[in-house]
C-alpha cells in the first residue's frame, strides 16, 4: 500500500485501539459501581442509610453506553461484527473481499457517518442547554449524547481503514506488506 494510505490506515487503527483501551477500563469501573450499588442497597437498608444514588445508577448506564459506542470501531478492526457467513462460506476469497468492500462502502460508511451527522444536533443542543437527567441526583446528559456521534465517527473511520486495506488487496492480490493489520501481529488489547 502506498506510504500515505498505509499511514492513514495505521493512524485510524490506533485511534480505535485507544478508544477500545478506554472502553476496556470502563468495564471495570462499571462493574465496580454496579457492585457498590448492590452492596450499598443491602448494607444501607440494614443500617438505615442510603448508600446508593441515582447518580451511581446512571453512571453504570453511561459507562455501558461508553463501552458499546467506543468499541464499535475496534470490533470492526478485529473482524468481530456479524456477517452473513452462510453465503460467504461458499464464495472464493476474492469474491468475499469484493463483497466486503461493497458492504463497507455502500452500507457501513453511509450508515455510520449518517448516524454521526444526525446525532450531532441533539448532542450540541444538550450542551447548549446544559441538559441534565430528569431524576433527582442524576448526571448531566451532555457527555452521554456526545458519545453517539463520537462512537459512529470511530466506526466510520475504521470502515475507511478497512476499505483502504481491502482495495489494496483486491488491486494487488495480497495483503499490504508495509501495513501489517493489527489483527495479524499486534498484541490484542
Amino acid at each position: 500500500m502506498n506510504g500515505r494510505l498505509a499511514g492513514l490506515a495505521r493512524m485510524l487503527d490506533g485511534i480505535n485501539a485507544a478508544a477500545a483501551w478506554v472502553a476496556r477500563w470502563s468495564v471495570l469501573l462499571m462493574l465496580a459501581i454496579g457492585f457498590w450499588n448492590v452492596v450499598g442497597r443491602y448494607v444501607g437498608s440494614a443500617i438505615g442509610i442510603n448508600l446508593s444514588s441515582n447518580g451511581l445508577i446512571e453512571a453504570q448506564w453511561y459507562l455501558f453506553d461508553l463501552i458499546f459506542l467506543l468499541g464499535l470501531g475496534w470490533t470492526l478492526q478485529k473482524n468481530g461484527h456479524v456477517r452473513v457467513d452462510v453465503l460467504q462460506s461458499r464464495w472464493s476469497a476474492r469474491r468475499r473481499d469484493r463483497q466486503e468492500l461493497r458492504s463497507l462502502l455502500l452500507l457501513l460508511l453511509p450508515f455510520a457517518f449518517g448516524v454521526m451527522a444526525l446525532s450531532m444536533a441533539p448532542a450540541l443542543r444538550a450542551w447548549s442547554i446544559g441538559e441534565m437527567s430528569p431524576d433527582p441526583g442524576g448526571l448531566p446528559r451532555t457527555w452521554l449524547k456526545s458519545l453517539i456521534p463520537v462512537g459512529f465517527l470511530l466506526l466510520g473511520l475504521q470502515g475507511v481503514a478497512e476499505s483502504l486495506r481491502l482495495r489494496w488487496k483486491l488491486m494487488h492480490g495480497d495483503e499490504p506488506s508495509d501495513n501489517q493489520h493489527p489483527a495479524q501481529g499486534e498484541k490484542d488489547l
